[in-house]
């Protein structure tokens, strides 16, 4: 009977690699006929929204745009301010070093900045700074061996290693849908700026599907017949369900939500409401974490066995790590006049990570952006504070740059005028790390069981331990076993060797023959 192979199926997934991509775009934008000339822009921000993302030829292609909101200084007597709205669309590539065909593939975009600038009344140049991060994981079936049978005493070297075997991937789309009444019964006539976020990102598993639900949190500055600016907030909140077979509340569930499309204009039947409308993409790769016996080598006394080795690169220790970070700062000496705040934004960025000895540390800067009622003829100015950004993260050995992806969502941002006419600010960030380690495993495959061609006929021979020896090398050179070693010469630990120690090493005697 020669030897029987009883494989075992395993997904293997794996970190293709990482790329990052800085990108301007440029918009030229004509003034409508019915809004005032402009003098000068007050403030410029986006939201981005991602259509597809998929492989083409070999790179990464990403379809997507900014939705841009310009509020700019009029040259009118009656008015002192207005918006004007645009879509930049975009369509990018990304090169890859991986000639790969089939992949997984998450895609991030910041918006870093924007600028505005007037070249005549009525027309304006907007150009944007955003940066594409594309990772690609891919996913690969392999069989390993479970377990060898057959009548040549096959002698084996097993290895226990925790892998993320992925369980599916899957996902569905959601839709936040409302109407805004505004307060006081005010009459819209613009809406000046917007901003979304998703929030309160969170997830539970039922039976066979995972329910993914966040807030989606639209703050809007407008315009009323009375020409005054107004704020209003309002947290919408989405839900969806993931079809994912066979997943339970001990696997590992990686959420991420996908802004696709913005609507937030003024209602068409009523002139005191805004309609808003967002579509919302939810991915889900869900992993369950297995302790996989690999097969790292194998021998037979009596036969000779040959096999072909496959070196497979994996992720293990999947973990996603939160933590609140909190700014908290008091900002004087701004001389800038401010009588009232009309909205205030958070944006955080990471400009480097630098993994060092058990620990992460993560460098970049929160940007506070005030908008504010001044004293100055303008009545409206726009004011941008940093704050430096140093975060450390614990970290499991052996987990590199490439394997850390970092979220940073706001919680809070409040933005205070103290009685000194300082500002007080309070900001509150909750830092989202998923991290990984990626190991190669060893694979044998294609077994085949041949005869020795000059068998041993020593029954007892002296060897002299050397550099990188182990009992299983020694065992397997003479076609002995490490058990037979050990015992003739009463070795308790296999793991203490010394160079030039001698070792009887004794001729293998099959069990049938012994019996």
């Amino acid at each position: 009977m020669g030897i029987e192979v009883i494989n075992d199926n395993l997904c293997v997934n794996r970190l293709v690699e990482k790329q990052k991509k800085e990108v301007t775009l440029e918009s030229s934008i004509i003034v409508p006929d019915i809004k005032p000339d402009i003098v000068k822009p007050v403030d410029c921000s986006g939201n981005i929204c991602i259509y597809k993302k998929e492989l083409v030829n070999g790179k990464i292609k990403v379809d997507g745009s900014i939705d841009c909101n310009i509020m700019y200084i009029v040259d009118s007597e009656t008015e002192f301010v207005r918006s004007l709205n645009s879509n930049i669309d975009f369509s990018e590539y990304i090169d890859i070093k991986n000639n790969i065909v089939e992949a997984d593939i998450d895609v991030t975009i910041k918006l870093k900045q924007m600028e505005c600038d007037v070249l005549n009344g009525r027309k304006v140049n907007l150009k944007a700074v955003i940066e594409i991060t594309a990772t690609i994981y891919s996913n690969e079936n392999i069989k390993i061996a479970k377990d060898i049978t057959g009548d040549c005493d096959i002698q084996r070297l097993d290895k226990i290693i925790q892998l993320n075997s992925m369980i599916g991937k899957n996902s569905c789309k959601a839709y936040a849908k409302e109407n805004i009444t505004l307060e006081n019964n005010e009459k819209l006539v613009e809406i000046l700026k917007k901003e979304i976020d998703i929030k309160n990102k969170d997830f539970k598993i039922s039976y066979n599907k995972i329910l993914a639900k966040a807030d989606i949190c639209v703050k809007i500055l407008y315009l009323t017949e009375e020409n005054e600016i107004k704020y209003i907030e309002k947290q919408i909140p989405v839900m969806g369900f993931i079809d994912m077979q066979d997943i339970n509340e001990n696997n590992i569930c990686d959420v991420k939500y996908m802004i696709k499309n913005i609507i937030v204009k003024p209602n068409s039947s009523e002139d005191n409401s805004i309609y808003i409308e967002i579509e919302v993409e939810m991915n889900c790769f869900s992993y369950e974490t297995k302790d996989v016996e690999l097969l790292q080598d194998l021998y037979s006394p009596v036969k000779n066995i040959s096999y072909k080795e496959k070196n497979i690169n994996a992720m293990m220790g999947l973990q996603n790590i939160n933590d609140v970070f909190n700014v908290n700062e008091k900002i004087n000496n701004l001389d800038i006049g401010v009588n009232r705040i009309y909205t205030s934004s958070v944006k955080t960025l990471i400009t480097n990570i630098e993994v060092l000895e058990g620990r992460a540390v993560y460098e970049g800067e929160t940007i506070e952006t005030i908008l504010f009622e001044a004293s100055s003829a303008e009545r409206i100015e726009r004011r941008e504070i940093k704050f430096p950004l140093n975060y450390e993260v614990p970290l499991v050995n052996q987990i590199n740059k490439e394997n850390i992806d970092v979220e940073i969502e706001t919680i809070t941002n409040n933005v205070t005028i103290e009685q000194d006419n300082s500002l007080s600010v309070k900001i509150e960030l909750n830092i989202q790390t998923k991290m990984f380690k990626s190991i190669n495993i060893n694979i044998l495959e294609d077994l085949e069981e041949k005869e020795i061609e000059d068998q041993n006929s020593f029954s007892i021979i002296i060897y002299f331990v050397k550099k990188g020896d182990s009992l299983w090398k020694i065992a397997k050179k003479f076609k002995s076993t490490v058990d037979a070693i050990k015992k003739i010469n009463k070795v308790e630990d296999e793991n203490n060797l010394t160079i030039g120690m001698p070792l009887f090493i004794p001729r293998y005697v099959s069990k049938i023959r012994a019996g």
